[in-house]
């Protein structure tokens, strides 16, 4: 199966499981997150503000935040270009971009994550995801993995893993998953 079909499939999906699997979900993402990773104050981790029917981060990020950590998110400079991370708080505006996600403004600092938490339509049991198809997170995951050591966490709930999904030689995968089930570590070497 080719990835539009899978993308199409994802998007009905994800949007019957918001309504069900969604519901707590902020809750367990923090438990799962807390027992899983040992993040400290002053560490670095980016997220993202959920859209469409995205599972939301929003919870982790206010707990992160608390105990010291410095949040970011995701903003598109440009097509073809990875993404920049701007800082984020609880209580920050968001400005909409050209393509309608809220992001932190011009005037919030930039940083590089430590650990990425990604939003995604499917992922399968080797660590493969399947995004929106514009290749922003592989080609930021590919300039971060070359500059540093990064964790990259997709964020879904559980009955959007498949099967299989076409791997090509940009895509990249995922170190670990989090979803309403649990915390999934993937065989970096798989």
């Amino acid at each position: 199966m080719d990835k539009e079909r899978i993308r199409e499939q994802a998007r009905l999906c994800r949007r019957d499981l918001a309504k069900t699997a969604g519901l707590g979900f902020g809750t367990k993402l923090v438990e799962y997150f807390q027992s899983n990773f040992d993040v400290q104050s002053g560490d670095k981790v980016a997220g993202y503000w959920p859209i469409t029917n995205e599972a939301d981060v929003k919870p982790l990020l206010a707990t992160l935040h608390d105990h010291g950590c410095t949040c970011l998110l995701p903003v598109v400079i440009a097509r073809d270009t990875a993404l920049v991370f701007r800082q984020w708080q609880p209580g920050d505006e968001l400005t909409p971009s050209n393509l309608d996600i809220p992001e932190p403004g011009t005037d919030k600092a930039t940083g590089q994550p430590e650990v990425l938490l990604v939003p995604l339509l499917a992922f399968d049991s080797q660590g493969n995801r399947l995004g929106y198809g514009g290749g922003f997170y592989d080609m930021t995951l590919t300039e971060l993995r070359r500059e540093n050591n990064i964790t990259a966490i997709g964020i879904a709930y559980s009955s959007q893993e498949v099967d299989l999904i076409p791997n090509e030689s940009f895509d990249q995968r995922l170190d670990w998953v989090i979803t309403e089930a649990g915390a999934t570590q993937f065989n970096a070497g798989g």
